[in-house]
């Protein structure tokens, strides 16, 4: 069964799968083609993940929290099954604003992942009425080092990365997502059913990757942490290379009604390998 449906200059195809899943897809004005899929019934809680990734990777979670809200997990652009062309982190807040109107989502809680945290807090300067909690894991305001503040990454290695995107793509990504698990994770079952998840997705466009490794580079939200006033939640793996815990230690000195869970032994994506040690702790911070 599908629906199509018009507001706000897009339209969103809905193709429906059962009784509570449906994959849509969300044209904007600007021709950029979003899929998005939403399961359950209850408040709302939109999905956002990070570079490389999909909306799919957030399946353990949806799966465990769609009996209780309504989950709405996001492709980004270029990545999954959503289309590409360069786009800021403003527009992307833009467009998801649009998808959540056109399914008559006025309020919110954010979930996202990694680069995806960029999104969350800039969506949250858009909109900070419309969001009631958020959650990050592996992601911080600003990626790269900087004086004072002892991110992961440094913008070397980062413009490297870019420029060996141009080569042997796939091997290189398959190379810089194994980087994201440690050596312990990824002797583990989990990362077994992660490696056959990622063969049944697309790869993410090369243009659309090397793209947002730029704003990765660039982006600094630091000063965005003060203003969020509602419920903050960061989820860090401790062998997290890219979120160390002295950059958490710096979040907590300027963030607002936030807490800080640590799951031990973790690289950067813990919700994948963790998944109910990491489901416990986001259950924690959404209902109480």
């Amino acid at each position: 069964m599908t629906r199509v449906i018009f507001q706000n200059g897009g339209f969103a195809l809905s193709i429906f799968n059962g009784a509570d899943l449906f994959m849509s897809y969300f044209k904007t004005h600007k021709g950029l083609n979003w899929h998005y899929e939403v399961s359950g019934s209850g408040d709302a809680i939109v999905m956002i993940h990070g570079l490389g990734a999909s909306g799919r990777f957030w399946q353990a979670q949806k799966d465990f929290l769609c009996t209780d809200f309504q989950v709405v997990t996001l492709d980004l652009p270029g990545h999954g099954k959503s289309s590409w062309m360069p786009v800021s982190l403003a527009e992307i807040t833009v467009d998801i604003r649009q998808i959540l109107n056109s399914l008559g989502i006025l309020q919110f809680s954010l979930l996202a992942s990694s680069m995806g945290g960029l999104v969350a807090l800039e969506l949250y300067r858009m909109i900070p009425q419309d969001i009631m909690r958020v959650s990050l894991v592996g992601a911080i305001p600003k990626f790269t080092k900087a004086p004072n503040y002892p991110a992961g990454l440094d913008i070397d290695k980062i413009r490297t990365l870019s420029r060996q995107f141009d080569g042997d793509y796939a091997a290189v990504l398959d190379i810089f997502f194994r980087s994201l698990f440690t050596m312990k994770e990824r002797e583990g079952d989990r990362f077994k059913w992660v490696k056959q998840m990622r063969a049944r997705e697309p790869l993410p466009q090369r243009e659309a990757l090397k793209y947002f490794l730029d704003i990765l580079e660039k982006t600094d939200l630091r000063g965005r942490i003060a203003s969020v006033i509602c419920p903050l939640q960061f989820i860090t793996g401790t062998k997290d290379y890219i979120c160390p815990r002295a950059v958490m230690d710096w979040l907590a000195s300027c963030a607002h009604n936030a807490r800080f869970d640590f799951i031990d032994g973790c690289g950067h994506l813990p919700f994948l390998v963790e998944t109910k040690e990491y489901n416990r702790l986001l259950e924690d911070f959404l209902i109480h």
